[in-house]
């Protein structure tokens, strides 16, 4: 129990960590997309175009920025917000285009956060895995403690429904009989309150745990009976031969008798 609970702690941490390093690493894609955009050598194809196009949305901010003062408003501050976010998705692909054309070194930084992303979802599938086998070792463990005291089990089970359900309906001929008040007044053993939630709820799980004692025991003699008489029908002549080997034994013994 305690090694699955560490397991689906550090599952838990490895799943937050490579959150983080996602968060990290669409940072650092970003970054590098913007360095690639502001280098005036590698702006060719699709690299020239969004530079164009993220030179046009930072001169908007500019002049957005500018035009409010230090105090934008409502409007003005989503609109700063929405060329913001949209300056970041072309620094994104930007960069995601920079990782697909021959390494420069300055995607450095990216990969070394995708070798630790790789790194976590090892860990994390090496914890699934354990996790996985430990608990078929505990379903294992339980269902060969459960399987032999099913019986038991069942009985304990309607046994306990039976006696609520009796006990609930003569709570106070229960108590009458033995000896304790069904009022505030009177003997009790602790208060009625008490006495009532024991007669309820005790007595029927001491009834029913002596109802599980003996359809336990009750069970392993039926079993070890069937088990017996398995071994004597799958071994018969240990105990004195078949039917037919002991007819042949007689009829030969007749015609000895008759020869002599």
């Amino acid at each position: 129990m305690i090694e699955q609970l560490v397991t689906r702690f550090e599952a838990a941490r490895l799943d937050l960590r490579q959150r983080d390093l996602r968060r990290q690493e669409e940072g650092a894609i970003a970054r590098l997309g913007e360095k690639t955009l502001a280098d005036a050598g590698a702006r060719v194809g699709r690299v020239a175009s969004l530079a164009v196009e993220a030179a046009a949305v930072q001169g908007r901010l500019r002049a957005t920025a500018a035009g409010h003062g230090g105090s934008p408003s409502g409007a003005s501050r989503r609109r700063l917000e929405e060329l913001e976010q949209k300056l970041r998705q072309i620094h994104l692909t930007a960069g995601r285009l920079a990782l697909a054309m021959p390494p420069t070194g300055a995607e450095s930084e990216v990969l070394a956060i995708r070798a630790e992303l790789a790194d976590a979802a090892s860990e994390q599938d090496r914890l699934r895995g354990e996790g996985q086998r430990l608990a078929d070792e505990t379903w294992t463990q339980v269902r060969s403690w459960v399987a032999p005291r099913a019986p038991a089990l069942a009985a304990v089970a309607l046994t306990w429904l039976i006696a609520h359900g009796y006990a609930g309906s003569h709570t106070e001929g229960i108590l009458t009989s033995l000896g304790l008040s069904a009022r505030r007044r009177g003997p009790h053993v602790v208060s009625l309150t008490t006495d009532t939630a024991l007669v309820r709820y005790g007595l029927p799980l001491l009834v029913a745990s002596v109802s599980g004692y003996l359809t336990h025991h009750l069970a392993n003699r039926v079993r070890t009976a069937l088990d017996e008489v398995r071994a004597r029908s799958s071994h018969p002549g240990r105990a004195g031969g078949s039917p037919s080997a002991a007819a042949a034994g007689d009829s030969s013994r007749r015609v000895a008798e008759k020869s002599r």
